[in-house]
């Protein structure tokens, strides 16, 4: 009995269907049922890229419709209102009409899976070009269920069967020993559907990954994939890299200040109290002409300066009595007295009544506050009742004329020549300024320039003051050089100044660049990129916001 057990045994260790595989080294399972391997669906839209000869378009498949997006390759600035036609497959020209966003729809009954040759022409003012390219429509993923097949499925019911069979042979052996055989062997019968792999085993290829959508991201080199309705969207502008001279320059801050000749200060000439004219004090802001009266200082007196001048006041007026009865007896005795004595008389008489006068006019004097030119109030200080000392330097009212600014700056490479113009950075605007004065400033080697821009330099949006601007002065003879604006520079990830290379139509690459500077605005690229090439002027620290 205990060899016909043993025979049991080895035969079902043999038998048993070894449906729960495991590799071992140098193993190969091979790759899996290609019927039974789910396909991935790409998310990625049918995109066509196209340069022409003055435009740049990209054109999208979504929904069975077609959407061109249009822009001028100068500057990539959106091509509004063109008459865009299209065919596909050599078919007949169709138009493509404008949408209100900007971009250009039609329907595309011809979008079956495959490769489409497709020519569009687009015409607008200063613009006809030709464009020509192929789109591919992939074919829809088949959906595959999984399964583990009829073969498994035999297996399975095999192994069940002889684990049934062997399991009733080890019982009538009656042998404790056979309990573990008949474990030993439900466990080896369990069916399973996973294959695990060890070191160096190879189960077939991964699956790959899906396809990432058509949302701006930053690639694994570092570019960027940008689409075209996000470019919209920021705004982004470019521009073609060109050599020419370029003027080495230096680097100031400038600060707006008043006009000196074109500006005036309001302030109390003696101490007293603050008192608004009829209307009220004018606000900042309020037309004033020149000798206008924007206010009134009454003179306050002092408890212990008062009595005093209460104690003048009576004492002239006692003299004025005296003088006139004097005056009066001279005059009665006419003829008796000298003429003389009469005329001294009454000049002492008119003396002392000018005198009394002017004091009881100063106790009660009010002075007024006009305005030096004619211009706007740019600063007010008033407040009716406002105590002022004669001590203070208290402004009471700036008055300036509206566009009469100048810049200060200090310049430590020595004074201008003479005729030199420096360059103001205001906004995305460059201002000439033109010297108007210089001389020593407080601080040691440097020299105080006023420059004054030149005639209708500002615009319509002069600098308030007190504004601080950056401004350029020249620095040397002109070099050859490529300039770009000062917005077009980003920080790299290495930290290093880096620009924008717009390489194709929704690919941007950053491309780290040595800088001089050539302007308030702008900048002297002296390596790292070519001319020719294609940088982001405007949204650029936007883009290099994309992670």
């Amino acid at each position: 009995m205990k060899i016909l057990s043993r025979l049991l045994l080895a035969a079902a260790l043999f038998l048993v269907p070894a449906l729960a595989v495991s590799a071992h080294e140098g193993h190969d399972h091979g790759a899996p049922d290609a019927a039974a391997t789910p396909a991935p669906s790409p998310t990625a839209v049918p995109t066509l890229e196209a340069d022409g000869g003055d435009v740049q378009m990209v054109a999208l498949l979504q929904g069975g419709t077609i959407t061109l997006f249009i822009d001028l390759l100068a500057d990539n600035s959106p091509v509004m209102g063109a008459a865009v036609t299209m065919s596909a497959d050599g078919g007949k020209p169709v138009t493509v009409p404008a949408a209100p966003d900007g971009t250009y729809r039609a329907p595309a009954p011809w979008a079956t899976p495959g490769e489409h040759a497709l020519n569009f022409t687009v015409t607008a003012d200063g613009v006809a070009d030709l464009l020509v390219g192929t789109l591919t429509v992939p074919a829809a993923a088949p959906v595959v269920a999984a399964s583990t097949g009829w073969a498994s499925i035999l297996w399975v019911a095999g192994a069940l069967i002889l684990g049934m069979v062997l399991g009733a042979a080890l019982l009538s052996l009656r042998s404790r020993r056979a309990v573990p055989a008949l474990l030993l062997l439900a466990a080896l019968a369990l069916p399973t559907d996973r294959v695990m792999a060890h070191e160096g085993h190879d189960h077939g290829a991964p699956a790959p990954e899906p396809v990432a959508g058509n949302n701006p991201r930053r690639l694994p080199d570092g570019g960027l994939f940008v689409p075209k309705a996000t470019q919209r969207l920021l705004s982004i502008r470019t521009q073609e890299l060109i050599s020419g001279e370029v003027s080495p320059t230096v680097t100031l801050t400038g600060r707006v200040i008043n006009d000196p000749n074109r500006s005036g200060r309001v302030q109390a000439p003696q101490s007293g109290r603050l008192m608004p004219p009829d209307g009220g004090f004018p606000l900042p802001g309020t037309l004033v002409k020149a000798g206008q009266v924007l206010g009134y200082v009454e003179l306050v007196l002092r408890a212990e300066d008062g009595s005093g001048i209460s104690q003048q006041l009576a004492a002239l007026d006692k003299d004025v009595r005296l003088a006139q009865q004097q005056w009066n007896r001279l005059s009665n005795l006419k003829g008796a007295v000298a003429q003389a004595e009469i005329d001294d008389a009454r000049a002492t008489l008119d003396g002392l009544m000018r005198e009394r006068e002017a004091m009881t006019r100063a106790v009660a004097k009010r002075v007024a506050l006009t305005s030096p030119i004619d211009g706007v109030i740019s600063t007010s200080n008033a407040v009716p009742g406002l105590m002022i000392e004669d001590r203070d330097i208290t402004l009471v009212f700036e008055v300036t004329e509206p566009g009469a600014v100048m810049v200060e700056a200090l310049s430590f490479d020595g004074p201008l020549p003479d005729g030199a113009t420096v360059t103001a950075k205001v906004g995305t605007k460059t201002v000439s300024l033109a010297l108007a004065g210089q001389g020593v400033a407080p601080v040691p080697g440097a020299t105080r320039l006023l420059l004054r821009a030149r005639d209708g330099a500002w615009g319509p949006s002069v600098p308030a003051v007190g504004t601080m601007l950056t401004l350029s002065r020249p620095a040397g003879a002109p070099v050859a050089g490529l300039l770009v604006p000062r917005d077009a520079l980003v920080r790299g990830s290495d930290g290093l100044p880096a620009v924008l290379i717009h390489e194709t139509a929704q690919r941007f690459t950053p491309r780290t660049v040595r800088v001089e500077p050539a302007g308030a605005g702008a900048v002297r690229l002296v390596a790292g990129v070519e001319a020719g090439a294609r940088v982001v002027v405007r949204g650029a620290n936007l883009l290099n916001q994309i992670r």
